[in-house]
């Protein structure tokens, strides 16, 4: 499977029966409950930090680096995963469905897989979050960031890039 396979739609990878250990839900209730939209921006980082934290003893792997670059407000897109150093880098916002689809690539999927595990994990654990969402392509994307220029890019008419965004 290549990197750029992506899947057409998010409609594609929904799977309400997916299955999810139960330590990693458990890490995603916590970080639910904790509100990951509010507080300040170092509030919101440490939130993620702790979610990353509890997600890689979930799955039994090395915790990936977390690294926040650029939260300009502007698309979660330009978030990526290094490979080589374990590293998940978000850019632009601080999105969970973005975390959620690095942290696939840390657990070694590639985009289909990336895509399918995050989208459902955070449809499981934000039902109503995800209700709000526009489906674009296999992105989910928030309604006001639809055509609004991004803060790093003025430019921009919306989401181009993968990964997925949710806030």
């Amino acid at each position: 499977m290549s990197d750029a396979d992506y899947p057409e739609s998010v409609a594609e990878v929904l799977d309400d029966a997916m299955k999810f250990r139960p330590a990693a839900l458990q890490a995603m209730r916590d970080f639910r409950d904790a509100k990951p939209w509010a507080g300040t921006i170092e509030e919101r980082q440490e939130k993620f930090r702790v979610l990353n934290r509890a997600l890689a003893a979930a799955y039994q792997i090395a915790e990936p680096e977390l690294a926040f670059e650029n939260l300009d407000g502007g698309s979660s897109g330009r978030s990526h995963y290094v490979r080589s150093s374990h590293r998940i880098v978000l850019v632009g916002k601080l999105s969970v469905v973005s975390y959620l689809h690095e942290f696939g690539h840390a657990r070694g999927y590639g985009e289909r897989m990336a895509c399918r595990w995050s989208i459902n994990l955070f449809k499981r654990i934000f039902p109503r979050r995800f209700s709000r969402l526009i489906q674009v392509g296999h992105m989910l994307v928030h309604p006001r960031t639809i055509g609004r220029p991004s803060p790093s890019n003025p430019s921009s008419e919306g989401p181009t890039t993968p990964p997925t965004t949710d806030k």
